[in-house]
């Protein structure tokens, strides 16, 4: 009997301060890839984040509500000290309340280079052959548009054409819509 009204306080006792104590609010903002988690920000944190009028917005999270966000914006900024450095100088611009639908994209992660998906190395790698082509045509004496060089000298530039198409391509952010989706929980 006593074990059974001592369970039964400890029950009472962790459903009161469950219910008191925020720690479950569900306040938080989830970016997901095809309804896989990639990055959550709570209340307090910094966001970075392009709005549906194609500006970038930096700020501090203020508040997380069912279906906006409370956003205190800021710039951050290098100024020059009287010694020649330079120091970070942040200035607070106010709150924006904004609706998660008017999030367009979030900026890609900064340790992703994204040099096989915007197309610099086909246009490095064009360049340099074509620069060694010519530079060994010219050194050995060779006609520099003979019919095998000049077929050579196309397919390098036809490279160069498709590393320019990937780079229009490509996005420095990950848009939001069909594959990213962002949602409060």
């Amino acid at each position: 009997m006593f074990a059974y009204k001592y369970l039964l306080g400890l029950l009472v006792a962790v459903v009161f301060t469950t219910s008191v104590s925020r720690a479950q609010v569900g306040n938080t903002l989830v970016l997901k890839e095809k309804g896989r988690t990639i990055q959550s920000w709570i209340e307090k944190d910094c966001i970075t984040f392009r709005f549906s009028n194609t500006q970038w917005i930096e700020g501090k999270i203020k508040t997380i509500l069912k279906d906006s966000l409370l956003i205190n914006m800021y710039r951050a900024q290098q100024s020059p000290t009287m010694f020649g450095g330079f120091r970070v100088d942040t200035t607070w611009l106010g709150f924006l309340k904004i609706s998660i639908n008017e999030i367009s994209g979030m900026p890609q992660s900064r340790y992703k280079s994204g040099m096989f998906t915007n197309g610099v190395l086909f246009k490095l790698g064009s360049g340099a052959y074509r620069f060694l082509n010519i530079a060994n045509s010219i050194i050995k004496g060779l006609p520099l548009l003979d019919a095998g060089n000049s077929t050579r000298l196309l397919v390098a530039a036809g490279f160069y054409g498709i590393g320019t198409l990937q780079k229009q391509k490509h996005k420095a952010y990950l848009p939001i819509g069909k594959k990213y989706t962002m949602a409060i929980y």
